[in-house]
């Protein structure tokens, strides 16, 4: 039997020969420049809703994208086939579709300058050699803790457990050439409560690289229960302008909301409220957006983004004030800027503020709130991206006197993206880190509530 190394060194083997072919295949056909993407995985799921095993399976995929510049033009095509046959059918595939495309000036590879050179270990794959019983066990555990939680819990939407392992190649015709193995695990739970001629619906979920620093599962079936049951019961509070706190998971959101203003095609298309700010006041002097994409078993590591580029440590945002924005190498060449290496989208993003104090968990944070809204959960669209005019639907808690007092639902919230940022009073110790990002709750100075 092999050793999971040797395994490894075996995959990437076979995807490094088969990007070979590709690019030598694609020169002869008259490529003149090729970039081959493979991404190849294992993955293993077991779904349990109301302790019956409605999904369950283990499957194996593989992921080819060949792009040609030819004449000026780009075109890509995409295949699973290895084999010479169906290699060169992508290659013919990719430059037949050069034809109804125009000559793009930005759309060029990377030089070989940009290229990353160097690869740390960042400690990203970890595979799980698990049964599906083992699996099923897992989920099955976290339903049976959410169950378990408060007689109003009587059904699930079910408890899933997912685990992945990957290897994943670039390549181009200039000689550029790296393999990179991967893992991601992840446990999630929906639990249901009935309460008076009403149900609410708890969601909570966790994903790690390696499954021991994953969330058990009593901890995600009883927080996805408590986001239910407490849910029950809620209300509209009146029509008025106060204090909002976003909690961690809904303050990512917000923060979303920021990366996707300022990144690629929004940019360059003028459709950003963001396009000229750079160097502008955003938030307040004491808050600070740091990226690093060399967190060792970070969610959003990486050695080098699509077009091959390496990220770095930087500044997002420092004392307040936007010093970058995210941009793989097309959307930079079209705005005349250097490339940052978010070709794949933002590396680890931590939001924080000086002031912020050990002390300032979530308690304390209410009590900074003092009178206001407490947001657990945002619904619906409303962003406009071009105005960063802000529109949304919201669920949380009323809180008078540092205290929750009652679930609020059936309400919108609206401000305006910078009024929003710009009013960022202080940011809680109680980090939560989802993806590529992490933050502690947000306490918003003013918005507006459209109640009852």
């Amino acid at each position: 039997m092999q050793s999971s190394s040797t395994q490894l060194q075996n995959v990437a083997a076979e995807l490094e020969s088969s990007a070979e072919r590709v690019i030598e295949f694609a020169r002869l056909a008259g490529a003149e420049g090729t970039r081959v993407e493979m991404e190849a995985a294992e993955s293993r799921i077991v779904t349990v809703t109301n302790r019956v095993q409605t999904e369950r399976g283990f499957s194996g995929t593989l992921e080819m994208t060949v792009t040609v510049l030819r004449d000026g033009k780009r075109a890509f095509a995409k295949s699973s086939d290895l084999s010479d046959e169906g290699l060169r059918k992508i290659v013919r595939a990719a430059i037949d579709s050069t034809a109804a495309t125009e000559p793009d000036p930005a759309g060029g590879f990377a030089d070989p300058g940009e290229l990353a050179r160097a690869f740390p270990d960042l400690d990203l794959h970890h595979p799980l050699d698990w049964s599906l019983d083992e699996i099923g066990a897992h989920a099955q555990r976290a339903e049976d803790a959410a169950l378990a939680h408060d007689p109003s819990i009587k059904a699930s939407k079910g408890a899933t457990v997912r685990t992945v392992s990957g290897m994943s190649l670039l390549a181009t015709s200039m000689g550029f050439v790296a393999t990179a193995p991967w893992s991601v695990h992840s446990i999630a739970c929906a639990p249901v409560a009935f309460g008076a001629g009403e149900k609410q619906i708890g969601v909570w979920s966790h994903a790690s690289r390696a499954f021991d620093d994953l969330a058990t599962p009593e901890e995600v079936g009883t927080l996805a229960a408590r986001r239910a049951t407490e849910a029950l019961g809620a209300t509209q509070v009146p029509t008025q302008q106060c204090p909002v706190l976003f909690e961690p998971s809904a303050a990512l959101g917000l923060l979303s909301e920021l990366v996707s203003a300022a990144s690629g095609e929004a940019l360059y298309r003028s459709g950003s409220f963001l396009k000229d700010a750079i160097d502008s006041s955003l938030f307040p002097a004491h808050v600070e957006l740091a990226e690093d994409p060399f967190v060792e078993r970070g969610m959003a590591s990486r050695y080098f983004d699509s077009d091959g580029i390496p990220g770095w440590r930087r500044k997002v945002v420092e004392e307040g004030r936007l010093r970058g924005f995210f941009l793989g190498l097309y959307a930079a060449r079209r705005l005349n800027l250097p490339p940052t290496g978010n070709g794949h989208g933002p590396h680890n993003l931590v939001l924080s503020s000086t002031r912020t104090r050990p002390g300032d968990d979530f308690a304390a944070m209410l009590g900074k709130l003092h009178r206001g809204l407490l947001v657990t959960e945002m619904v619906g669209g409303g962003v406009n991206r071009l105005t960063g005019d802000f529109s949304r639907g919201a669920k949380g808690f009323w809180v008078e006197n540092g205290e929750i007092r009652f679930p609020v639902g059936g309400i919108t919230i609206a401000s305006n993206l910078r009024r929003m940022f710009g009013g960022l009073q202080a940011i809680g110790s109680d980090a939560m880190t989802r993806g590529w990002a992490s933050s502690g709750s947000w306490l918003i100075d003013a918005m507006r509530i459209g109640g009852a």
